[in-house]
């Protein structure tokens, strides 16, 4: 059965029905019994699906696997002995006219060069993917693979000729910037005109549309949403539009036609994208003043979707709300469900905004301890209205870190005695979960404990402590990490790479890979939801005691608790590189300073660090709950299951609760380490 799309596909592509890739998914659908027609269309709508189907396959953009998505991405970027001279001979180039003389690079100076256009472009594709993936955009598979497929030949943009370059296996340029309204833009156009057949007036588009090159239709929809005039955003005067959930297409052309051509970023300009929310729940815009003095100038965004608020945007970088706007968004918010997060959000840029503004006025200015706080993110994290953080909190750290030191110095040790009680409800939840699990189990089964197996025993059972225990212990821990320099090294990172540690407590034990499992299917229970998901192949690989050891993350130290710092974002040390190489480099973290204790947290201290921010108010189902819970455990030992190299992947998933699951040897990324 054809898709919608498909035939456009074949039309872009006449050969991609008889690629090596179609035949062979066509060929093997055809052996489980399925009639597929010989038609282009019909072998390409059969292909498309059997991407998007998780029965068949779990590969590539279409369903969402990373370990896949991973391979995807690095086989885009360029290769290191690809980048040619003529690179560095234009880095020798900027640097002489920068005042830096004539340089010589160096071979070290040669890769980091390749390592950071490596990542430009990795992060930059990865966007695309990120959005493709995802349900923001809510985009057939047909468009996300003619999307994918051509922003990966595409080069940098070229501003006189309103046009993107190709790309070659040579391109140092990154993948071209995500505009999510200009991707609307296509899609719209696209689907209006050559799936559904209807006309399109403007001569310049039907030639384009007629072509169905995404690079031209981007570049032509990038030019047509041209930001509003500077002038007119200084006016915040205006009123808010509210658009009724409803599947009526003419209110989604209202809608998305009220956006179009004032470059919001917002994928909402897009009719179909516009339909598609307006099906979920009800939509709201505040318009300021236009040239006539007519309230047509979109500002605000509140999305709902099943009666809440689900999306706040602005149209600064990243889709940030304006700081002028904040207390225009906040009283909005304040009559609407689920609104209590997002007028914090909106408190928080209010409050940042303030402090940019006074240290602008006067660098030198003493911030008061609250200040201090709230900037280095003591309390919470501050979140914005954009899909990425607002970079005036590095900006204003780089700028303050050096003065704010001793002040900071003192919080730190504040923040982390503040810290114990959830802590202790961190622990204690883990802990006494566990000993549920064992005397659940009380049947003799091999079962494997502290410093001792016993091949037939019963489940032993663990001594929780209490809370005035757990303190004296905690406090003992402090003092040693002050005497081993822990501390001097959280207040660099908190300045330097904008991290924020969480303490936390866990059972020193081993545990088998059942209990593990268990334990996060107890956590997503607690969430609401069915269970975690578990990637049964991967784990029931480590049967061994060392195995075992080190995915509970036991120590032989006699110690009833193991405590460590967590950093609420990845290491920036680890990067894109092999599971192999990024244990070279912990090693070398650690031989550098080896009483800090630098250590991949165990699936154990996964589970411990998840309940322990919800004890913090955390609800982990929304924000970047991807950066603050995803652990690469790199340092376990690769188990070949699939066809690939695996170690095991923890992480609490963007509204789709705990998952267990498994990232490829080749390429381990956006990995972290704990401290302690």
């Amino acid at each position: 059965m054809q898709t919608p799309g498909s035939q456009f596909l074949h039309e872009r592509n006449p050969n991609l029905h008889s690629s090596q890739e179609v035949e062979g998914v066509v060929d093997y659908l055809r052996s489980g019994g399925e009639s597929i027609p010989n038609e282009p269309s019909d072998k390409i709508s059969a292909y498309l699906g059997f991407l998007a189907n998780g029965d068949y396959v779990n590969d590539g953009i279409l369903t969402g696997d990373q370990s896949s998505i991973d391979r995807q991405i690095d086989a885009h970027v360029i290769k290191a002995g690809d980048v040619p001279e003529g690179y560095f001979e234009l880095q020798r180039r900027i640097a002489r006219e920068q005042g830096h003389g004539d340089i010589t690079i160096s071979r070290e100076m040669r890769e980091q060069m390749i390592e950071a256009v490596q990542a430009d472009q990795r992060v930059g594709l990865g966007k695309w993917v990120e959005y493709l993936g995802g349900e923001d955009g809510g985009y057939p598979d047909w468009f996300k693979h003619y999307t994918f497929s051509s922003v990966t030949k595409l080069g940098g943009f070229d501003k006189e000729k309103g046009e993107f370059l190709k790309r070659s296996k040579g391109t140092t340029a990154s993948y071209p910037e995500l505009n999510r309204e200009a991707l609307a833009y296509v899609y719209d156009t696209l689907n209006k005109s050559r799936v559904q057949g209807e006309r399109v007036d403007d001569v310049e588009l039907q030639k384009l549309l007629k072509s169905g090159n995404f690079g031209k239709l981007y570049a032509h929809a990038v030019l047509a949403t041209a930001p509003t005039s500077p002038e007119l955003l200084k006016d915040t005067r205006g009123s808010w539009t509210k658009f009724n959930q409803t599947n009526d297409p003419r209110t989604a052309r209202r809608l998305s036609g009220s956006l179009q051509g004032h470059g919001t970023g917002w994928c909402t300009a897009g009719e179909s994208t516009a339909k598609s929310q307006l099906s979920g729940g009800d939509f709201y815009v505040y318009y300021t003043r236009d040239e006539d003095g007519k309230d047509t100038v979109p500002r605000v965004a509140i999305r709902m979707q099943g009666g809440e608020v689900a999306e706040v945007r602005g149209i600064n970088a990243t889709q940030e709300l304006e700081p002028e706007l904040a207390d225009i968004a906040s009283e909005q918010l304040q009559g609407l469900p689920g609104g209590e997060e997002y007028i914090r959000r909106a408190e928080d840029m209010k409050r940042l905004t303030a402090i940019d503004k006074k240290i602008t006025a006067d660098p030198s200015i003493e911030l008061s301890k609250e200040e201090i706080r709230f900037l280095y993110e003591f309390d919470h994290e501050i979140q914005g209205f954009g899909y990425e953080t607002d970079p005036r909190i590095a900006e204003i750290r780089v700028k303050r870190g050096e003065r704010d030191y001793p002040e900071l110095k003192v919080l730190a040790i504040e923040y982390l005695r503040e810290s114990f009680e959830t802590t202790y409800a961190g622990y204690n939840s883990l802990a006494t979960e566990l000993n549920k699990l064992r005397q659940a189990n009380s049947s003799p089964t091999k079962r494997l404990f502290g410093r001792h197996s016993s091949e037939h025993g019963p489940t032993e059972q663990l001594p929780i402590l209490s809370r005035e225990q757990l303190s004296k212990l905690y406090e003992d821990k402090l003092a040693e990490w002050q005497e081993n320099g822990i501390f001097d090294y959280v207040y660099e990172r908190i300045v330097t790479h904008g991290e924020r540690y969480t303490p936390i407590a866990r059972p020193n034990v081993v545990t088998t890979t059942e209990e593990l499992k268990q334990l996060a299917h107890n956590f997503a229970k607690s969430q609401g939801l069915d269970e975690a998901y578990v990637y049964d192949p991967l784990y029931g690989a480590y049967t061994t005691y060392k195995e075992l050891v080190m995915l509970s993350g036991f120590r032989e130290n006699g110690d009833p608790v193991e405590f460590s710092l967590m950093p609420n974002k990845f290491s920036d040390e680890l990067g894109y590189k092999t599971a192999e190489d990024n244990r070279q480099t912990l090693a070398d973290m650690q031989a550098k300073k080896p009483k800090l204790n630098i250590r991949v947290p165990s699936v154990l201290d996964s589970l411990g660090l998840w309940r322990t921010l919800r004890a913090l108010g955390d609800k982990l189902k929304s924000g970047d709950v991807y950066q603050r819970t995803g652990i690469r455990h790199f340092n376990l030992p690769g188990k070949h299951v699939d066809g690939d190299v695996l170690v095991p992947y923890s992480i609490v998933g963007d509204g789709v609760g705990p998952i267990l699951s498994g990232s490829d040897t080749r390429v381990v990324h956006d990995a972290r380490v704990s401290v302690g």
